[in-house]
């Protein structure tokens, strides 16, 4: 058996981490970081010029490293927020070097019984009623971008989508038909989310009037930036906090809050949850679901997520967007009757 770490780690990333579980490319990223923070402190503990050798990477190797990280005079000064994800990342080699070499399973189960370190639990932040009203009165209607920064607004509170799953939208996702998006979350795991009426509205009018035609290779993508290109985590990020620092002018209670582009799928939850919708059947419509077929939650049906969508209610700010502005001429109203 060749025990090089290198010779381990490529098939780890190329084919057990990416085909065979299908990790988003945000949680390769983050294993990746991982793997060359821990190679660097191997490396600056040991003289030997030869390979690196898992063999050599005990529970007492690793644990070393993950105080490391914490020191903050010699090392990151990492959170055990992060010291956790490292270790997350260690423990997923070693269940693949147990799966294909049963030489390395005893060695595989000491790396596995390294406790996570307990940390606080955060109060997820999310906006109230009147807070969401007032953050989707911010961006100007009467602008192609306008419309599609509050097309991004309504559709991250509506579905509850990350800003990774918001970026990575198709047009070929949608079912304006049926009001239907089929949103692909975390590890290629597929969830459908019925849609408001003046939400369809609102994106089928970003989509046929607003929308930038994308440059080369973006064609599917639904939500595109000023330069023609597909819309960032970053930019995402930046767009809602934009919306939030202006809201609180008018809402003085956001700026008390620590809010980000996420605090949008916490609203969704909250307010799923103040409408009495049942924990499981949230947990369902986030993507937050067990891979556990039998899992009874997975099985919602449509018309159940529908009487839920009826029941959350849509803001009345987007219907009222979407009425026919006075004074527009009759070829821009018959555009608009054309979109309903």
């Amino acid at each position: 058996m060749n025990t090089n770490i290198a010779h381990h780690l490529r098939p780890f990333f190329h084919t057990y981490l990416t085909k065979q579980r299908g990790l988003s490319p945000h949680t390769l990223k983050s294993y990746r970081d991982t793997f060359k923070l821990f190679l660097e402190y191997l490396q600056s503990k040991r003289r030997a010029t030869t390979p690196l050798s898992v063999t050599s990477l005990d529970p007492k190797t690793v644990l070393a490293f993950l105080e490391h990280l914490e020191d903050a005079r010699v090392g990151r000064g990492n959170s055990p927020q992060t010291r956790n994800q490292r270790l997350a990342a260690i423990q997923c080699f070693f269940k693949y070097l147990s799966l294909h070499y049963p030489d390395l399973q005893r060695l595989a189960e000491r790396i596995h019984n390294i406790p996570h370190k307990r940390t606080p639990q955060k109060t997820a932040e999310f906006l109230d009623r009147k807070e969401m009203d007032a953050l989707l009165t911010q961006p100007r209607t009467d602008t192609g971008d306008g419309i599609r920064d509050l097309a991004i607004l309504i559709y991250l509170y509506n579905t509850g989508a990350r800003a990774t799953e918001a970026v990575q939208t198709r047009l070929s996702w949608f079912d304006f038909s049926n009001r239907l998006v089929a949103i692909t979350g975390k590890g290629n795991k597929q969830r459908i989310t019925p849609l408001w009426p003046s939400s369809v509205q609102l994106l089928q009018l970003y989509a046929k009037q607003y929308r930038r035609k994308p440059k080369f290779g973006g064609q599917d993508v639904f939500f595109i930036d000023q330069r023609g290109l597909p819309f960032t985590r970053f930019g995402i990020r930046t767009l809602v906090k934009k919306y939030l620092r202006l809201a609180a002018m008018q809402c003085p209670s956001l700026a008390t809050k620590k809010l980000s582009a996420h605090s949008l799928r916490h609203t969704t939850a909250v307010h799923l949850l103040e409408s009495r919708v049942e924990p499981n059947v949230i947990k369902a419509w986030l993507g937050h679901a067990s891979v556990t077929s039998t899992d009874h939650y997975l099985n919602t049906d449509l018309n159940t997520k529908r009487r839920i969508l009826e029941r959350f209610g849509a803001p009345l700010y987007v219907a009222s967007v979407l009425e026919p502005k006075t004074g527009q001429s009759p070829d821009q109203l018959l555009n608009w009757l054309k979109d309903l």
